[in-house]
């Protein structure tokens, strides 16, 4: 069976949305199969450099990142330069083996249904969002979400199967849509040589990682920095954007904290990781308690400090728990008190922190992104 992956975006593009798509694509081929990815082209450069350096990842022969450029065409953006491409390549493998084809773009999903009539290929779309049933959303749903509600409406009972990155959005879905087969699977973990837990403790540096805005819990974690700085725990923000950071930095200054609160724009995986690898003490998912929140998504956050062995303290919603499991350190959600101890709690206490992280590292190998394209593969192979 031979994989192909299909994202909109361009090679590199910021943030993890690419990111993933690479590391799902990459696991594939980790695990023996050809597998290819089909996206946006970007700036000319070394895709195999770019593996290794960007991405962080080994470049491997049975893996191909096809960098399609862009063509707008008079009706309609230029993804479906990405997708015609794509529909050309998966044609042309089915001639030899049998493919599966993944998605998580909506755009894709009518493509993706007219060729899952051939017998040799079939077609699974990741879910990311609820958009099937708008019922949840607190406001009125608007023209790309109404867009996408009658997308997955058409044409999800038209492809193979579906992706689920929680447990929760496959109960979700499995009420719309009884007949179709579904798996529900979370995003992965890398698989990396242990650290010594004890230098980590002693680099006293709280880490979190994605995006800075409000339902991911940074208005919470910046008062907690404050405290924490008082104790000699520093806090690094790695993600958001450029204004984001510097309105971070701001608030950090004005209180005469720089030295003890540190903030980055996005930056490329390979370099976020090499710095969690080097001083990340402890990592944070404090995600607001909201619908999305807690039944829809997959923190990948809470996957890169489990990728480290790097203990993490999060809310007690469904999603961080399906990820975290028995190595989470649970904090309701406004309780700045109890996750300032909580951080003390485990900095202070050489002991407590080694068996924090000895049970982050077995969580870690449970979920890698090779179990994951392994559980996949079973999958797909089951309904050709």
């Amino acid at each position: 069976m031979i994989i192909v992956w299909v994202n909109k975006r361009n090679w590199k593009h910021p943030g993890p949305i690419v990111n993933m798509s690479v590391h799902n694509a990459h696991s594939f081929a980790s695990i023996g199969l050809e597998s290819h990815l089909c996206l946006g082209e970007s700036d000319p450069s070394d895709t195999s450099v770019d593996l290794q350096e960007f991405y962080g990842l080994v470049p491997l022969p049975n893996f191909k990142v096809h960098r399609i450029a862009r063509k707008r065409r008079l009706f309609g953006g230029d993804s479906g330069s990405v997708y015609r491409a794509a529909l050309k390549l998966i044609c042309e493998l089915a001639k030899k083996d049998d493919v599966a084809v993944f998605t998580r773009e909506c755009g894709f999903l009518m493509p993706l249904a007219w060729i899952c009539r051939k017998p040799r290929i079939r077609g699974f779309y990741e879910l990311h969002d609820l958009f099937a049933d708008l019922s949840w959303r607190q406001h009125k749903p608007r023209g790309k979400e109404l867009r996408e509600k009658w997308l997955e409406r058409l044409f999800l009972p038209r492809i193979s199967g579906l992706i689920c990155i929680t447990r929760e959005m496959e109960k979700r879905y499995k009420q719309i849509f009884p007949q179709m087969p579904s798996i529900a699977q979370p995003l992965g973990t890398k698989s990396l040589p242990a650290t010594d837990p004890e230098k980590k403790r002693l680099a006293r540096t709280l880490v979190y990682v994605g995006h800075m805005h409000g339902p991911k819990g940074i208005s919470f974690l910046q008062s907690a920095a404050f405290k924490l700085a008082m104790h000699g725990v520093r806090t690094e923000f790695w993600g958001g954007y450029e204004k984001d950071a510097l309105k971070m930095q701001a608030a950090a200054a004005e209180k005469g904290l720089s030295e003890w609160i540190h903030a980055l724009p996005f930056q490329p995986p390979a370099v976020m990781h090499e710095a969690l690898a080097k001083r990340a003490s402890l990592g944070v998912v404090m995600l607001a308690d909201t619908y999305y929140n807690r039944y829809l998504t997959c923190p990948v956050k809470a996957l890169d400090y489990l990728t480290h062995g790097i203990p993490a303290l999060g809310t007690d919603l469904e999603s961080v728990r399906e990820v975290l499991d028995m190595a989470g350190i649970y904090i309701p959600e406004d309780d700045v008190e109890s996750f300032t101890h909580e951080v003390l709690r485990l900095l202070d206490d050489s002991q407590a922190y080694a068996d924090a992280t000895l049970r982050t590292q077995q969580r870690a190998v449970q979920i890698t992104w090779e179990e994951r394209a392994k559980a996949l593969v079973s999958f797909s192979r089951s309904l050709f």
